[in-house]
């Protein structure tokens, strides 16, 4: 076997790239020419447990997988959100922009709640209006995928914590939405 050995290193060895080392790395190329005994030389990509044909998926890869698949589905719906309102907003028009699923004297009492606020413009509470709007759909929308991914159809408030978490987007509000979930099965 010793001379079995010194064959397969001799071979493992003639398969190696010649390497000039008086160039530089940005012109390094692997010589061209093998020699007539060698194998051709492969750039083989590096193999991780998913791609080996041995590989059993483990209950954490099933983990892993599934909560990707997830992210990429709400990342694709919040795009698909802020398109369809984009566009509501590019095609308002002024009877649809006076008409507002919040009332706009307890925004206007919001926004005076501050010493330093005496006065406001007219527009200001719509627009403000609009915006609450947009952050109460969104954050729904993000809650209500929770809320399918635990297979359940009542939106809970762990659901709200949990798209909360998520997204780095909402930090400023981890301390006023404590997660204490319990796993609902």
């Amino acid at each position: 076997t010793p001379s079995l050995t010194r064959k397969l290193h001799k071979r493992i060895i003639m398969r190696r790239p010649k390497v000039d080392l008086n160039v530089s790395e940005d012109d390094f190329t692997p010589s061209s020419t093998p020699s007539q005994d060698a194998a051709p030389v492969h750039n083989f990509m590096p193999m991780t447990p998913f791609m080996l044909p041995s590989h059993q998926p483990t209950e954490e890869d099933e983990e892993e997988a599934h909560s990707l698949a997830l992210m990429m589905k709400q990342r694709q719906l919040v795009q698909s959100f802020w398109e369809q309102q984009k566009s509501d907003i590019e095609n308002a028009t002024t009877e649809s922009l006076r008409n507002h699923l919040l009332p706009l004297a307890r925004i206007k009492k919001v926004m005076k709640s501050r010493e330093e606020v005496k006065m406001t413009t007219a527009d200001s509470p719509a627009v403000f209006a609009k915006a609450c709007e947009m952050f109460i759909m969104e954050l729904t929308l993000r809650a209500w995928l929770q809320t399918e991914d635990g297979k359940r159809r009542t939106l809970q408030r762990c659901d709200i914590a949990r798209a909360l978490r998520l997204d780095e987007l909402f930090d400023f509000l981890i301390d006023f939405v404590p997660y204490d979930c319990r796993q609902v099965a």
